[in-house]
């Protein structure tokens, strides 16, 4: 009793715990939906097929000839309609989590992003940007990506905890992919197109961002990190002039 209660306070806690970034919850939601239901078919069909296997299993001079069996109307109608529901239900629930994820909320603050051979320039509103190259993030000397705490500030992307992000996406060059890891979302940066994702972290911290489609000998070192503060930090961020560094501008904007 002791057990199934502290259980359901754990099930309850996880349920209503804020997210450490969204839409991410949205996919585990909806990766332990299929995980459940795929369990249960697997199981639906493996325990009654080992079954049978047992029982029905040769045995010399019994069930030796084949039996004839009637038509079973009530259970052909079930393996009908049950499947039927739930490849609605899983339907219905994948189009609604993707009108969700692919819909930035009406607050979102908006970021341009370019990406580049091999790193991203991040705009922002105010004329402000961040460039991030590949060799920021590089160890010289074992050429592994660097500790964040390694890594100097002027070379992460400010954002605000718990505000969406709308990105705006292109390329000046090849196809990538920006990704960011504690959201799980990824979307295509496109040359001559302009593509959109969006995003919120809630919890201060740094995260990083990565390439996730091949681009070129650099693909694997193509980062940048988001340096995740309170509004009242970001704001100050936001608000300092914009130094000579931050005024290099790549061949192409949007």
């Amino acid at each position: 009793m002791r057990r199934t209660s502290l259980l359901a306070l754990l099930m309850a806690g996880s349920s209503f715990a804020q997210p450490v970034a969204e839409p991410a919850h949205l996919w585990d939601n909806m990766y332990y939906i299929w995980l459940f239901i795929s369990v249960v078919i697997y199981l639906a069909v493996f325990i009654p097929g080992a079954y049978f296997l047992i029982k029905y299993r040769y045995r010399k001079g019994v069930n030796e000839e084949a039996q004839h069996v009637k038509e079973n109307p009530t259970l052909e109608v079930l393996w009908t309609i049950i499947p039927v529901i739930i490849v609605i239900y899983l339907a219905t629930q994948s189009f609604a989590f993707y009108k969700t994820q692919r819909t930035a909320p009406a607050n979102s603050f908006d970021i341009k992003v370019t990406a580049f051979m091999w790193g991203w320039q991040f705009q922002y509103p105010n004329g402000k940007q961040v460039i991030a190259f590949f060799n920021m993030f590089e160890d010289p000397d074992t050429k592994s990506y660097l500790p964040l705490d390694k890594i100097p500030d002027t070379a992460k992307a400010y954002i605000p905890a718990g505000v969406p992000i709308k990105v705006l996406l292109t390329s000046q060059d090849v196809i990538h992919s920006f990704y960011v890891q504690p959201a799980k979302v990824t979307e295509d940066a496109v040359p001559g197109r302009i593509t959109h994702m969006w995003f919120k972290i809630n919890q201060p911290g740094e995260y990083w961002v990565f390439c996730r489609e091949y681009c070129g000998t650099k693909h694997s070192k193509m980062a940048a990190v988001l340096k995740v503060v309170p509004k009242e930090e970001f704001e100050k961020w936001y608000g300092q002039p914009i130094d000579s560094a931050n005024k290099v501008s790549l061949n192409k904007n949007f």
